[in-house]
């Protein structure tokens, strides 16, 4: 029998040809990854010129993310450009000004006054993101202002929250009795978030304990925020007493103060009522002084702050005794690569527009973001368009005529971020973006000296902050 391969080419004719396999089998390799070895040139060809034509033309429609979503944990990669180690310059452009400036923090400093000289009390609400969740910046910022001006419990605490546990400046518990609404789950009509970006509609049944960990003061008074059209009834529970309460209909924010005899380290509430009530949380404060509120909505770009409703807000303002509101957003908006936020300007002057006309006599403090670090080339650096977006945030600040700090340039302007992952201590997360505890701390004092500048200066001359101008290099 002949080999199989001679009958393949067995057509009577040529019997006896010998068939040439060896020499035929490279060139049908060759042949057959012949495409794969052009489309490996071709790419090799077109991806720098790919890069450069993006680059020319950065991507533009950007969507930004209002809902509550998990921080990054993993490092943004990027191409494109690093921010000069004197970035800072370019916030001077066009006449710009880097400096920090104090306009409108009268309405504050003189509160503040007030405080020192009339036992007097106020809060502090201080809006932001993912990088204040937790208490982070706040709780340090609440220590520093209450031990110089007086002051003895945490502030306002919402109804229930995302991450229990997670904030070590109070415990809570909650059951699920509890219809949560938000900036981004929006309630029925007539409800509507609070300054914590959510409100708490109630069934029977609904519960929320608070409780001072181990090492913090003990309570003194808790002051309930309720509103609707229903009638309420609750069971009130503190270490050593329980007390029924019952709350006609009310307007759209009314408060009620639980004082007991003596200090307690347990708070409930339990609600008995059948008809469902409105609830926005919990404000514990205890003598004369300067209390701060943490309102973090993680993921938030502060464009939400638009929906609580004028009277809303206006009279949260009120019921709290709010005298200085710090809107401290970015992280949630700022892309390494993109390079237009026009529509965000836009909506960020409408957001303080919002929030002036829902607040007279009250000061408002815009915070910039800080600086953040990008993968660029295999190195982390400050991305080139950052400096720009602190511009931005400077110039709806001007515009509306508020008071703003520069954390970037507080912080060390371009590259601090780097320094703070890499350095000893280590002051930022792996993430080269948030603050980790210690940061969180230094970001406070930083924001402490700012506010005490600012005062000291007013009551050394109280007509000079329209005008005033501090450098953040002095910081």
């Amino acid at each position: 029998m002949l080999p199989s391969v001679c009958r393949i080419f067995n057509d009577n004719r040529y019997l006896c040809r010998p068939v040439r396999i060896p020499a035929s089998r490279p060139e049908m390799k060759h042949a057959n990854f012949e495409p794969f070895l052009i489309l490996f040139l071709t790419g090799i060809f077109l991806v720098p010129i790919a890069g450069r034509f993006l680059h020319v033309f950065p991507v533009r429609n950007v969507t930004v993310v209002h809902a509550s979503i998990p921080a990054k944990k993993t490092p943004v990669k990027v191409s494109q450009e690093v921010a000069a180690s004197d970035s800072l310059k370019a916030l001077t452009e066009d006449g710009d000004t880097i400096s920090n400036t104090f306009t409108g923090m009268e309405f504050f400093y003189q509160s503040g006054r007030q405080v020192q000289s009339d036992h007097a009390l106020l809060h502090i609400a201080y809006f932001g993101d993912s990088m204040i969740e937790g208490d982070l910046v706040t709780q340090s910022l609440r220590r520093f202002l209450q031990q110089k001006f007086g002051g003895n419990g945490i502030g306002f605490i919402p109804v229930t929250t995302p991450l229990p546990g997670f904030r070590t400046t109070i415990r809570q518990r909650f059951n699920n009795n509890w219809d949560v609404f938000s900036f981004v789950h929006k309630g029925t009509s007539g409800v509507h978030p609070g300054l914590s970006g959510y409100v708490y509609v109630s069934s029977q049944g609904a519960e929320s304990t608070y409780e001072s960990p181990p090492g913090y003061a003990p309570f003194h008074k808790a002051q309930i925020l309720y509103g609707g059209n229903n009638s309420i009834t609750m069971k009130v529970v503190t270490d050593t007493t329980t007390t029924v309460l019952s709350f006609p209909p009310s307007k759209s924010v009314s408060s009620f103060t639980v004082k007991p005899d003596t200090a307690f380290s347990l708070f409930g509430i339990k609600i008995t009522s059948s008809e469902p009530g409105i609830f926005y949380g919990v404000n514990f404060e205890n003598t004369p002084g300067i209390y701060v509120d943490n309102y973090a909505f993680r993921g938030n770009s502060g464009l939400p702050l638009t929906t609580i409703p004028t009277e809303l807000f206006s009279e949260l303002n009120s019921t709290l005794k709010n005298k200085l509101l710090i809107i401290h957003y970015g992280l949630n908006v700022f892309t390494p690569g993109v390079e237009d936020y026009h529509w965000y300007e836009i909506a960020m002057e409408n957001v303080i527009r919002h929030v002036k006309e829902s607040s007279p006599g009250i000061s408002i403090l815009m915070i910039s973001m800080p600086d953040r670090s990008a993968l660029i080339l295999g190195e982390y650096h400050t991305p080139s368009g950052l400096p720009g977006f602190i511009r931005l945030q400077k110039r709806v600040a001007a515009r509306e005529h508020v008071a703003f700090f520069n954390l970037y340039e507080a912080m060390g302007g371009a590259n601090s971020m780097k320094k703070w992952v890499e350095g000893h201590p280590k002051l930022a997360s792996d993430d080269y973006t948030h603050p980790n505890g210690a940061g969180a701390v230094r970001i406070a004092s930083l924001v402490y000296d700012y506010l005490i500048k600012g005062y000291d200066q007013f009551t050394q001359h109280p007509d000079s902050l329209a005008v005033a101008k501090l450098s953040g290099n002095s910081l």
